[in-house]
């Protein structure tokens, strides 16, 4: 071989090598991208029929993050990709932006946990215009033109809230009781301000009438309710550690609607030395408090059925878009996680 055709097979043959190395550079790049963001290869490279956005207040939740895995893996079944829209972007503040951004994509549907943020009302509807539907979950938008909620009603939450503080009131008095001072029990439910169109003052008020209504607690108790911002656990915790520094003292039972707050209820009722003293129903199922549960440490927490919740989504989505048909409210199941039943939950 000639000189000048040695020189052209090294150049060809690195020029091959060149391009082989750059092509296993940028597919290794690209998984690691994937992975960055928590998507699967093999979902991307799957072809799907729809795709999807699910938008909540805060992704960093175990419940919101449980009713996504359930959302997933139901839209796979019908040949629809999800995505999780996140405020992780210093230009992201807003759940209307993550509206924005979604319209502009043109998403054949979007999952939305409306708050009452301004403006959010007006989003739904202008999706809807251009063709997106818009399923609400856990709080509705009911004036907006938004096409199914799937949750759990206000009125009915706060008759199962009522019941099972009626049940513990009854407990403590036949226990010996555990009043305050002046003769009472001092009930105080937790509001989360991103609520929309109060749907926690809703759920209080519900417990409050049955409270002093119901003849087993109408001279025993006080109940109260103290709106904590949707800022984050600092916020939180400042207001818990207000509450039990209080000049009448801590309260008797506290009622949370929130994650983070029953963490910040939780640690502050170990901190001051009142367990068996202040009872906690918390929120969900996180590690923590499923313990705390199953200790006693914790009187019970409430849970939904967020494999339901998913579920349901997807199908009221897939309802409107392949049958144009609606239904106005999926009801999703609802359990008081206690003492007796906790470690069914346990591996959940």
């Amino acid at each position: 071989m000639s000189k000048k055709n040695k020189n052209l097979f090294r150049l060809v043959a690195a020029g091959l090598f060149s391009i082989l190395f750059l092509t296993l550079l940028t597919i290794s790049f690209y998984g690691y991208v994937l992975e960055q963001i928590g998507v699967d290869h093999a979902e991307n490279v799957r072809n799907y029929r729809y795709h999807f956005v699910m938008i909540v207040a805060n992704t960093d939740s175990r419940f919101w993050n449980d009713v996504f895995d359930s959302v997933r893996e139901e839209a796979a079944k019908q040949e629809a990709y999800v995505e999780l829209k996140e405020k992780n972007q210093s230009s992201i503040n807003t759940m209307v932006d993550l509206m924005d951004m979604s319209i502009a994509a043109k998403v054949d549907g979007i999952i939305l946990e409306c708050t009452d943020e301004e403006n959010l009302d007006e989003k739904v509807n202008e999706a809807t215009e251009k063709g997106i539907p818009v399923v609400t979950i856990l709080n509705d938008a009911p004036a907006s033109e938004r096409k199914s909620f799937v949750g759990i009603n206000p009125y009915q939450l706060g008759q199962a809230y009522g019941c099972q503080l009626e049940k513990m009131i009854r407990k403590l008095e036949s226990e010996g009781g555990g009043r305050d001072r002046e003769g009472e029990y001092r009930i105080t439910v937790l509001l989360n301000d991103s609520s929309i169109d109060s749907n926690h003052f809703q759920i209080f008020n519900q417990i409050n009438n049955m409270m002093v209504t119901s003849e087993a607690t109408a001279e025993l108790v006080k109940a109260g309710a103290v709106r904590i911002p949707s800022g984050g656990a600092f916020e939180s915790e400042e207001i818990v550690w207000n509450l039990f520094q209080s000049a009448k003292g801590p309260p008797d039972i506290i009622v949370c609607m929130d994650e983070v707050d029953t963490e910040a209820v939780y640690q502050a009722v170990i901190d001051y030395n009142r367990v068996g003293k202040t009872q906690v129903i918390g929120y969900y199922k996180s590690k923590t408090t499923l313990d705390a549960v199953r200790r006693g440490t914790m009187a019970m927490t409430f849970c939904i059925d967020t494999e339901e919740m998913g579920r349901y989504s997807v199908k009221a989505m897939m309802e409107c878009i392949r049958d144009g048909r609606t239904n106005s409210f999926y009801s999703v199941d609802l359990q008081f996680v206690t003492r007796e039943n906790a470690d069914e939950f346990m591996d959940q």
